[in-house]
């Protein structure tokens, strides 16, 4: 299983760089949320959410390194990148919840850690 969702996220990542909006939106549960490192920072559907990863995407070509961890049901996205803009240090953690081959959720966090203990990680 934690293959699985490793391959499943990796294409969702690959639609993502080339632009697929259909299958990175086939991959999106209606409802799903990603809540960013402050409160006031959330992406609520589908279209908020992918618009959020184009546009982050174009903005932080540079990427130094790509870490991803697997559970039966998260996986943990450890991304360094010289700019990351709020980042200070360079790093910054998405924990994506998957249920049926759907993205229900993503969580970031700046401590690895904390990343992997909400991911079960621990």
């Amino acid at each position: 299983m934690k293959r699985h969702n490793i391959e499943f996220l990796w294409a969702w990542f690959d639609a993502l760089r080339r632009r697929d909006t259909e299958a990175m939106t086939a991959a999106l549960d209606p409802d799903v949320v990603w809540q960013g490192i402050r409160e006031d920072l959330v992406c609520s559907g589908p279209e908020e959410v992918i618009a959020a990863f184009v546009s982050g995407y174009d903005a932080h070509q540079e990427i130094d390194s790509l870490e991803l961890l697997g559970t039966g049901r998260s996986l943990v996205l450890g991304v360094r990148a010289p700019d990351l803009g709020e980042v200070d240090d360079g790093e910054i953690y998405n924990v994506f919840t998957i249920d049926n081959e759907t993205i229900i959720r993503i969580e970031d966090y700046l401590q690895r850690d904390e990343a992997l203990a909400a991911a079960g990680l621990t």
